[in-house]
C-alpha cells in the first residue's frame, strides 16, 4: 500500500514541471480539525495528512480554518495557545507558503448567541496570528501573491455565531466594509494570472448574503472559490466561470460513509491562467483518491443524516434490577416486550435501502410493518418521498406522528441490562452507491422510587 501510494505521489509532483512550463501552480488543500471528540486524535490526522500532502509538492497550501478549538477542552488563553502553537507547528513544515481562513471554531466564545458582542476568542486568533508567516495586518481577512497568481482570504465569522446552513442563516454574510475592502483589492490585482479565492463559511447556501461577493469576483479572473466547515466535500461545479468548492475533513469528526461520501482527506488543484486542470482529492493514510462529490449527492446524504438524527430519543427504556420496563404515558410501568422505532422515512428522490441489526443479544425476533403488512426481509426500501413530510439539507420531519415501521422483540434475561444499541445501515444510487451508517445507543434508565 506504500509503496502504490508513494508511486502515485510521485506521478502526480512530476506533473509540477508541466504546471511551471505553463504558468500554473499547484494547490494544496487541507481541511477542518474542529469539531472533533479528541484534539489529539485531530492533530495526528492533521499531521499525517500535512506529510502526505508535501509529497505531492505544491506551490502554496490553503486551510480552510478550524485549525484550533477555542470552546471546548479550553478553559483559558493558556490551552488555547498550547492548541494554536501544536498547529502552527504542523503547518510551519510545509515548503512552501501556507494560507489559513479563520473558521467558527477558531474564534466564537462560549455563548452560543447570534451576533455575540463577546470577541475575546478573536482576539486570542488575532494576537497570536502576528507571531506566524500569514499577512494578516489587524484584520482577519487578507491578500497575498504567489507566482503570479492572487489569493484572497476572506472571514466568514464577522457577525459570531452565525451559519449558512444550521443558524441564523440570514446573518452569516460578509459585511459592507469587507466588501469595500474586497473591491479595492481585486482592483488592485486586476493584472494577475488568475485569483483564488478561501472562506470558511459556504456563504453561498443563502445566495442574496453571497451575491454581492459573487458578482465582484467573476468581473476579475477569479479561477475557484474554496471553503470548509461542512466536514464533506462538495463540488457545486462552474458558476460565471468560477469553480466553487467545498473541501471535507482532515481530522476533524465525519459521518460515517462510504469513501467518496466522506473522509479524512487532502487535496490538489493545478490551476493555470485559463482555469483549473486538475482537481485531485486523497484520502489520508491510504492515498486513495477519491471523487469530489456532486453537491446535491451531498445534500442528499446530509438529509438522510437530519433523518438519522430524529431517532435519537425514540426509545426510552427502564430497569428495575436485571427486568427491562416500558413507562406507559400515564405513568405506569409495564414489562418490555418489544422496542420499535417509527420516524424513519425517506426524504430524497431516490429509493432508499434500510438495513437495521440489533448490536446485542435480547433480542429473538424483529420485522417492518409498513402499510399493514409484516415484513421480514432483512432490508426495507422506501420509495421517494415515502413516510416524509418535510425535508431539505438541514432538517427533515413529518407533519403529524407516523405509525411504527420496524419492532424487535426482547427478551428478558438474568444478565446485568446494558444500553441498547441498533446498527441502522442506508443504502441510495445515484453517480455512484453511497452508504450512509449510524450507531443508535439508548441508555437504560434505572426505574425511579
Amino acid at each position: 500500500m506504500q509503496l502504490r501510494r508513494t508511486s502515485m505521489y510521485l506521478a502526480l509532483a512530476a506533473l509540477a514541471v508541466c504546471s511551471c512550463e505553463q504558468e500554473g501552480i499547484r494547490i494544496g488543500i487541507l481541511g477542518d480539525q474542529f469539531g472533533s471528540y479528541s484534539s489529539e486524535n485531530s492533530y495526528s490526522i492533521m499531521q499525517q495528512g500535512a506529510e502526505e500532502l508535501s509529497e505531492l509538492s505544491p506551490d502554496i497550501v490553503l486551510h480552510v480554518g478550524d485549525m484550533v478549538e477555542s470552546v471546548q477542552g479550553i478553559s483559558g488563553f493558556d490551552d488555547y495557545r498550547a492548541a494554536f502553537v501544536k498547529a502552527l507547528s504542523i503547518m510551519d513544515r510545509f515548503d512552501c507558503p501556507w494560507l489559513l481562513a479563520v473558521g467558527d471554531h477558531d474564534v466564537v466564545p462560549p455563548d452560543y448567541r447570534p451576533l455575540s458582542g463577546d470577541r475575546s476568542r478573536e482576539q486570542w486568533f488575532m494576537d497570536l496570528i502576528q507571531g506566524t508567516s500569514l499577512p494578516l495586518e489587524g484584520k482577519p481577512y487578507y491578500s497575498y501573491d504567489h507566482q503570479g497568481y492572487h489569493f484572497i482570504v476572506l472571514y466568514s465569522l464577522e457577525m459570531l455565531h452565525t451559519d449558512p446552513r444550521w443558524g441564523s442563516i440570514f446573518l452569516n454574510k460578509i459585511s459592507r466594509e469587507q466588501l469595500a475592502w474586497l473591491k479595492e483589492d481585486l482592483h488592485n490585482s486586476r493584472r494577475s494570472k488568475g485569483v483564488v479565492v478561501l472562506v470558511h463559511h459556504p456563504h453561498w447556501y443563502v445566495w442574496q448574503n453571497w451575491q454581492p461577493v459573487h458578482e465582484l469576483l467573476k468581473a476579475y479572473k477569479t479561477r475557484a472559490v474554496i471553503a470548509g466547515h461542512y466536514h464533506y466535500d462538495q463540488d457545486e461545479g462552474l458558476i460565471d466561470g468560477i469553480r466553487y468548492l467545498v473541501m471535507g475533513s482532515s481530522g476533524g469528526v465525519i459521518k460515517e460513509t462510504d469513501i467518496h461520501s466522506g473522509t479524512q482527506e487532502i487535496g490538489l488543484l493545478q490551476i493555470d491562467p485559463h482555469g483549473i486542470t486538475e482537481m485531485k482529492l486523497f484520502e489520508i493514510g491510504s492515498g486513495r483518491e477519491v471523487e469530489w462529490t456532486p453537491r446535491v449527492s451531498m445534500d442528499r446524504m446530509q438529509a438522510l443524516s437530519c433523518m438519522l438524527d430524529n431517532l435519537w430519543d425514540e426509545i426510552r427504556v427502564y430497569s428495575d434490577g436485571n427486568k427491562l420496563l416500558l413507562k406507559d404515558p400515564d405513568g405506569a410501568f409495564r414489562t418490555l416486550e418489544h422496542v420499535s422505532l417509527s420516524t424513519l422515512s425517506n426524504p430524497l428522490d431516490l429509493p432508499l435501502h434500510i438495513r437495521i441489526s440489533p448490536e446485542n443479544d435480547f433480542y429473538s425476533d424483529s420485522y417492518w410493518l409498513l402499510d399493514g403488512d409484516t415484513l421480514r426481509e432483512a432490508e426495507l426500501t422506501l420509495q421517494p418521498g415515502q413516510r416524509s413530510g418535510w425535508a431539505n439539507y438541514s432538517t427533515v420531519g413529518n407533519w403529524y406522528p407516523l405509525p411504527v415501521i420496524w419492532m424487535a422483540e426482547m427478551r428478558q434475561s438474568d444478565a446485568a441490562v446494558p444500553d441498547l444499541q441498533f446498527r441502522i445501515s442506508l443504502r441510495i444510487e445515484d453517480t455512484r452507491v453511497r452508504e450512509l451508517n449510524k450507531t443508535l445507543n439508548y441508555t437504560i434508565k434505572k426505574k425511579e422510587l
